[in-house]
């Protein structure tokens, strides 16, 4: 015999209980859920790592390894590491002339010393590459490369003239400044903006073909300049405090005439421009310093 409880057809279900209709009501539709969110993954350590080791070995004279050859992604996102490792170079200059002050030496020579310490470390980096721009505008004022009225060949090139000009620049305003921490102070907050606003020119202008700096760096990621742009001035602030804003701002307003040039002139970017926006903007926030001490 049958159970009368049980259906005769098996096809035919038996309707819900109404505690089964609820459940089922209250069951999530998988195609009515919204999308998964974007997330970001953070990097691990050993990328972090590799982007601040490609950072610091083209800002400085150091070579560090790494186990292998750094992908053009990771080059480009290392430049967000740039104010980081230029404030470690103004520490470095900034102790040596803290060091000599104490073996009291006058302040003309631990700021010479300082400046030269900070040229050691970076191979004179950006004072080359700002020479070679001083060279480029210098030739396409002089086209024949020839002056006077001897049409005498120059002797002395505008990038030297413009190099001791920065040197010089350093020195005096490293020696003027009234304590060893407001030299501290000074060349954290310079060199670590300085280099935060090479950053942004990078992302804004268009790598210019054949300049080994340019066809190395490209373009950084919007988040690496987001995060150079963060680092900058937050060593600022934590240097210069409440004049922390006038340095930012004077800085960001000569990076930007360089950056204007490079648009308007060489419509790009390369290591040259990148070069001498460092050191205008370097020797702006040095300025501004002096000012207001």
């Amino acid at each position: 015999m049958t159970d009368p409880t049980e259906s005769p057809n098996p096809e035919i279900k038996r309707p819900f209980s109404p505690d089964e209709a609820a459940e089922s009501d209250a069951r999530p539709d998988p195609a009515a859920q919204p999308a998964p969110a974007i997330t970001v993954r953070p990097p691990s350590p050993e990328t972090l790592w590799a982007e601040i080791v490609v950072a610091t070995n083209y800002l400085t004279r150091l070579n560090l390894r790494l186990k292998e050859e750094p992908k053009p992604r990771l080059i480009r996102k290392a430049m967000g590491w740039f104010p980081l490792v230029g404030s470690l170079i103004g520490i470095l200059g900034a102790s040596i002339d803290w060091g000599m002050t104490e073996l009291g030496l006058p302040s003309v020579i631990t700021a010479t010393f300082a400046v030269i310490g900070m040229l050691w470390a970076t191979r004179a980096l950006h004072e080359e590459e700002f020479a070679s721009l001083a060279n480029q505008y210098g030739q396409t004022f002089d086209k024949e490369q020839k002056i006077g009225w001897l049409r005498e060949e120059r002797s002395i090139r505008y990038g030297t003239l413009a190099v001791i000009f920065v040197i010089i620049m350093k020195i005096g305003a490293i020696a003027t400044f009234s304590s060893s921490d407001l030299v501290f102070q000074a060349l954290i907050a310079s060199s670590a903006w300085s280099r935060a606003l090479m950053v942004v020119a990078a992302a804004w202008l268009r790598p210019l073909e054949g300049d080994p700096v340019a066809d190395y760096f490209q373009q950084p990621p919007a988040l690496r300049v987001f995060i150079a742009l963060g680092l900058g001035a937050l060593l600022t602030f934590i240097a210069l405090g409440s004049y922390a804003g006038m340095a930012l701002g004077v800085g960001a307003a000569a990076g930007l005439f360089v950056a204007l040039v490079g648009a308007n002139h060489l419509r790009g970017y390369n290591g040259p421009l990148l070069g001498t926006l460092q050191q205008v903007v370097e020797l702006s926030v040095l300025a501004m310093i002096l000012t207001v001490q």
